[in-house]
């Protein structure tokens, strides 16, 4: 019997897992985590329970979310091949030990092992192109670019006369850094659609409103700290600040760029033939010597902006360290550029500011998503025109949205 369990990222955003039993074979799509230090993974004893063999893993991209865990996967099927993108691949490698090191940042027990899990994993890798298809038993499987993020995947099945198209995060419109997604041409049975701006519109303003606040900001001689994810995110936000100079929407300003943004930077730039560094745009510098928050006030002497990982403000990261620093000053801005989840700290402060009077600087948030809008959402569902919608990947809130599945809820399909 055909069926799809969604171990995480149902009704939720994060720990992104979903079990497919599909013409005889099972695959897993993704194995993320969540930002909660109680529950950070799928559990994987369930997902043993129900599968205790696999005959492939996908993973549709490389944000942490949908790929963090994806080696405690692989450990648990060490002869299943762990299927992905070619850039995708590079950027695994780069994601996934630096989630690791966060994860165990204060302590040591347990990292070792776990870098060799990934080590291993990494090694089980097998890496596709868009659009050439390959088989799993009778499953017929073919990647398309989803847009979001470099590399990034939607998955089209076709099994036993069916069909199934999983978008994973995905996105129509172009950015400054990957092209809109592409959709196939054709009708589908099912569409498994992420769902995150699908029962909500985006808040907090656009590219010109985002370029407006820095602007303000700089003429009023505060520093600027940007928040941002390293990958996506930050290349894209990098981009803005670059066009708004060339166009004069902004004086030019010195910006560095600080954390794991800077050699995602790297990636990107040989897989897409661009550059983001430039006499304004710099990788932060490094001290020898100094602590790390002492280089951080050293590059707040010299930059007009700083662009630092994690985007939500997270304990213990760069963000977190500049954010202390900036918000010292009533003068200086924090502007947020995407997502918050409630357990962050950059949640906290944008919404309970008056408990955090060490914090005298603007908060601004303006989030410039690489998600589908609702609109877009639409525009798939009408050109794959699905017998059955199954959405995942938010929250439905009060709605009672028959095509919206939970976590461990069985499709049949």
């Amino acid at each position: 019997m055909d069926m799809m369990i969604p171990l995480g990222g149902g009704n939720e955003i994060g720990a992104s897992a979903y079990l497919y039993f599909i013409g005889g074979r099972k695959i897993l799509v993704d194995y993320g985590i969540r930002f909660n230090s109680k529950e950070p993974f799928p559990d994987p004893q369930f997902l043993k329970s129900l599968a205790p063999e696999l005959d492939a893993i996908v993973i549709t991209h490389a944000h942490i979310d949908h790929c963090g865990a994806f080696h405690i996967a692989s450990s648990l099927y060490p002869d299943t091949p762990v299927i992905t993108t070619f850039e995708t691949a590079e950027l695994l490698s780069l994601m996934v030990e630096d989630a690791i090191k966060v994860r165990y940042i204060g302590r040591e027990e347990g990292s070792f092992s776990e870098y060799r899990i990934f080590d291993e994993a990494f090694l089980r890798i097998e890496r596709k192109d868009f659009f050439e298809p390959f088989t799993i038993g009778d499953v017929e499987i073919t990647l398309f670019p989803a847009g979001h993020i470099l590399g990034a995947a939607s998955i089209l099945f076709r099994w036993n006369g069916k069909s199934l198209f999983h978008t994973g995060d995905i996105s129509l419109k172009e950015q400054y850094t990957v092209k809109g997604a592409v959709l196939p041409d054709e009708k589908v049975n099912f569409l498994v659609m992420e769902s995150t701006y699908y029962y909500s519109d985006r808040d907090g303003g656009d590219e010109s409103s985002l370029i407006e606040s820095v602007r303000k900001i700089v003429e009023k001689k505060g520093k600027i700290l940007i928040p941002v994810f390293a990958l996506g995110r930050a290349q894209e936000i990098i981009s803005i600040l670059k066009e708004g100079m060339r166009k004069g929407d902004i004086p030019p300003i010195n910006v560095y760029v600080d954390g794991l943004a800077r050699e995602v930077c790297n990636i990107y730039e040989h897989n897409i033939d661009k550059e983001f560094f430039n006499f304004y745009i710099q990788p932060a510098p490094f001290y020898e010597g100094l602590s790390y928050e002492e280089a951080c006030e050293e590059n707040l002497r010299e930059a007009d902006c700083i662009i630092a990982t994690s985007g939500m403000l997270m304990e213990n990261t760069p963000s977190y360290i500049y954010g202390k620093l900036i918000g010292k000053k009533s003068s200086n801005g924090i502007i947020f550029s995407g997502y918050l989840s409630e357990e962050s700290f950059g949640y906290r402060l944008l919404k309970d500011r008056k408990r955090l009077k060490n914090f005298r600087c603007q908060i601004l948030k303006h989030h410039l998503s690489a998600h589908a809008d609702r609109e877009e959402l639409k525009f798939i569902e009408e050109k794959l025109a699905p017998d059955r919608l199954i959405l995942v990947h938010g929250f439905p809130l009060n709605r009672k949205n028959s095509c919206h599945v939970a976590n461990r809820e069985v499709v049949y399909l």
